[in-house]
């Protein structure tokens, strides 16, 4: 098979003509100076814009000062946001009421206390000095409850509040008592407990107490504040808990049994118990609002610290590691890690 191609051949330029590459803005010949052109102002753009990148950086200098800015310490800005609002908080008037003089010594004073923050910074102040540190974490601490400080939560949530903490809400209760003791010194082992329960026995069938404390050898305990009647937190204070969860099952005119505790046995005799009662919202409302935003602090603080010490390495010296994770109960392993050497 034979095959048959026609090729169409170009003239061939005359005689003393240079050939052609195309006029500069041809594009659809080829044309060297063009390319050249267009290779060059490329790469000069792309400098560009890496310097400007170089120069316009994050931590870079510059003797510029950017318009946000009304200056700039040792390249740390100081804002003119709170420039404005520091001659208006010292001036107590409008900034634009303040003279050119007055500017500038306020932003004299700006520029002094960065001068020592940045100076505090460079000695580690934060990291050595206390009062610098309990202001950090002062600091901090505001920071992360900034929400809640702010935040004014509506009456339903407040009013599901109080529904959850009823029991914190209600009149102090008082109790007028005697608080009587068989010491150990005058009796022990079961004679002891004999006596006592018979002097129970009298105080309930009316006996006088002055009789049966001569009878049975009891004494009164606290005796400047027999009879009166007293908040229960400060009758906690006299009883301890063990008598005091005790005596708060007695009504008034109760007598309770015989309950040992070290300095011997008890009688407690109860003259009048006046209970609790319960408060409305509308009265607490002012008490249940603090307490919210106290509940609410702690729990964002708890969070907090939760979060720093799940990103921590906190190792513990091995004389006090086991007591350490110990003290620190449900907070979670992660914060209890004790080290692998070393004495503080």
């Amino acid at each position: 098979m034979n095959v048959h191609e026609t090729v169409r051949q170009e003239p061939a330029p005359a005689a003393g003509t240079p050939p052609s590459g195309g006029g500069f803005w041809d594009f659809r010949r080829v044309n060297q100076a063009r390319s050249i052109t267009f290779f060059s102002l490329g790469a000069a753009i792309g400098l560009a814009i890496a310097g400007f990148g170089l120069l316009t950086a994050k931590g870079t200098s510059t003797h510029a000062v950017p318009p946000e800015n009304v200056a700039l310490v040792n390249q740390r800005p100081i804002l003119r946001t709170d420039f404005i609002a520091q001659t208006e908080a010292e001036l107590g008037k409008p900034f634009g009421e303040a003279t050119v003089a007055e500017r500038l010594k306020v932003l004299d004073e700006m520029i002094r206390e960065e001068l020592f923050v940045q100076r505090g910074l460079e000695l580690d102040f934060p990291g050595t000095d206390p009062d610098t540190r309990t202001a950090l974490v002062a600091a901090v601490e505001q920071q992360v409850v900034a929400d809640v400080t702010t935040h004014q939560p509506a009456d339903a949530e407040l009013q599901k509040y109080f529904e959850d903490n009823r029991a914190n809400y209600a009149t102090e209760g008082t109790m007028a008592l005697h608080n009587l003791v068989l010491p150990k010194a005058k009796a022990s082992g079961p004679d002891a407990l004999a006596a006592a329960q018979k002097a129970a026995d009298a105080l309930r069938a009316h006996a006088p107490l002055d009789a049966v404390v001569k009878t049975y050898g009891l004494q009164e305990l606290v005796a400047e504040h027999a009879s009166d009647e007293q908040f229960y937190f400060a009758q906690r204070i006299h009883l301890g808990q063990a008598l005091y969860e005790r005596a708060l099952t007695l009504d008034d005119g109760d007598v309770s049994e015989p309950i040992a505790a070290q300095d011997g046995i008890h009688i407690v005799q109860m003259l009048k118990n006046t209970k609790p009662l319960p408060l409305t919202f509308e009265r607490v409302r002012s008490q249940v609002l603090n307490d919210y935003v106290t509940a609410a602090k702690k729990r964002l603080e708890d969070a907090d610290l939760q979060y720093l010490r799940e990103k921590a390495d906190i190792l513990i010296a091995d004389d006090y590691a086991a007591d350490y994770e110990k003290h620190q109960g449900d907070k979670g392993p992660e914060a209890t890690k004790p080290a692998a050497s070393g004495k503080p």
